[in-house]
Order: structure tokens, then C-alpha cells, then sequence
């Protein structure tokens, strides 16, 4: 097909529109470590890669002005659905990270991480890179590249029933949080039991500063619970990741036109 031909150059750009919003959301590829000029290249070399694989006409309309708008925003929507899909497990980590950070007193020693943009506690970024080593050593990425292609193969350009993906997506919320707080569970409850503690001793010795203590008490024990925590860490977030392909297929499923 002549690489001018006008049906060719708007199956690329949605093409285009749809890996963009893939790796945009999804985790490693949308990292702002990563230059913008890297990811747009990329776009492209697997936009021309992949168009070959999308059969079927073009979106009605897709070659007038409302028509093409509508085009392209379902397709970065698509995109962006499937990118938010990947990334949700390592939203529960940063979430965890930060109620970890809170609780043990590291929230006034945060540092600006350059990473992602804004200030965040070291133990919390500490755990995201751990998940997000833990995602590039079992090939995450490519788990993640295996899915927008297939995504190409059974869900048409500007095609995707957006809306079918609602309770899909009610459930993966509820199931952040429940995974952020059972990863932040044995900071919170060792925490709280130290806070009853201190509150005992208050009563017992008011002259006390409990605030001289309670701060570097806090803080030791939680990162004496740290050495522990990481051990269960990289086993739990590596059955998480593994499952990513198959929440990734699952919203596949969803979003097929009726």
C-alpha cells in the first residue's frame, strides 16, 4: 500500500493515537525518566509495525472533521484504559508507600524525586522501584506489548465499547485499595500498637516528652519491620504482576463491540 495513501496515513494515526495511550499509562513506558522524544519514536515504529494487523474499514465517517475528532478519542481512551490497567497494582504500592511513610514519621523527611515529579518518602519509593524491578524481570513490558497488539487483532479502530468496562473497573478500584491497605497492614497495626503503648506510659509518667520519643521510636521500629517486610514483598508483588496479563485480557474481553 503506498505509504501516501490518505486510508493508510489515518489507519497509522489511530494506530498512533491508540500506543500512545498505552505508553502514556502503562508502567516502565510511561515513566518521565524516559524521554518524551523516545516514547513518541516509539509510537510511531510500532504504529507502522502494527498496522498491518488491523483489518476491517476504516471508522465511519473517520474521514470528515466530527468524525475523525470521535475516532480519535475512543482510541485514546482505549489507550489509556489499557495503560491505567497496568499501572493499578503499582498505584496500590505508591498509595502504601506513602500510609507506610505517614505512620512511622518519614512524611517530614520527604525528598523530591525526580522520577515521577513530585516529593515522596524514601521507603515508599523504595518500594515502587522494587515493583517496578520486580515488572522488567519478569518481562511486564512485554506483557504489556503483547496486549495492545492484541488488541489490535479483536477490537476494531474507534470500535471499543468503552462503557462495558465500567464494572471491570469499579472492581480493580476496590481491589487497590484493599491491596494498598493489606500492604501498609503491618506498619499500621505495629504503629497503632506503639501509639497504645505510649499512651499507657503517658498516663504512668506525665512529666515524659513524648514527642521526643515517640518520633525516633516510631521510626526505628519501622524500619526494623522493613527488613522483614521486604522478604514477603518481592514474592506478593511478583504473584501480582503475574496476573497482569490476564486482567489485561479480561478487559480485552470487556470492551469488544457488541
Amino acid at each position: 500500500m503506498p505509504l501516501l495513501n490518505p486510508e493508510y496515513l489515518l489507519r497509522v494515526l489511530l494506530v498512533f493515537v491508540r500506543i500512545s495511550g498505552v505508553l502514556l499509562a502503562a508502567p516502565f513506558f510511561g515513566q518521565l525518566s524516559i524521554p518524551v522524544r523516545v516514547r513518541v519514536l516509539l509510537a510511531v515504529l510500532l504504529a507502522y509495525s502494527l498496522s498491518g494487523l488491523v483489518a476491517g474499514p476504516l471508522p465511519p465517517h473517520a474521514d470528515q472533521a466530527l468524525g475523525f475528532i470521535v475516532a480519535v478519542a475512543l482510541e485514546a481512551l482505549t489507550g489509556l484504559l489499557l495503560g491505567f490497567a497496568a499501572h493499578m497494582i503499582f498505584w496500590a504500592v505508591e498509595m502504601a508507600g506513602d500510609l507506610i511513610g505517614f505512620q512511622i514519621g518519614l512524611h517530614m523527611a520527604q525528598v523530591f524525586n525526580p522520577l515521577e515529579g513530585h516529593a515522596a518518602n524514601p521507603l515508599g519509593r523504595l518500594l515502587s522501584l522494587a515493583a517496578l524491578m520486580i515488572f522488567v524481570l519478569l518481562d511486564g513490558h512485554h506483557v504489556v506489548l503483547r496486549a495492545l497488539v492484541e488488541s489490535f487483532r479483536v477490537v476494531p479502530l474507534a470500535g471499543a465499547n468503552l462503557a462495558a468496562s465500567q464494572p471491570l473497573l469499579v472492581q480493580w478500584v476496590w481491589d487497590f485499595l484493599v491491596l494498598a491497605l493489606r500492604l501498609a497492614a503491618p506498619f499500621m497495626v505495629t504503629i497503632l500498637l506503639i501509639d497504645v503503648a505510649l499512651g499507657i506510659f503517658a498516663r504512668v509518667v506525665p512529666q515524659a516528652d513524648l514527642f521526643s520519643i515517640a518520633l525516633p521510636l516510631k521510626l526505628l521500629v519501622g524500619l526494623a519491620l522493613a527488613l522483614f517486610y521486604m522478604r514477603a514483598f518481592f514474592p506478593l508483588m511478583a504473584t501480582l504482576i503475574s496476573n497482569i496479563d490476564d486482567e489485561l485480557l479480561r478487559l480485552l474481553g470487556a470492551i469488544l463491540p457488541p
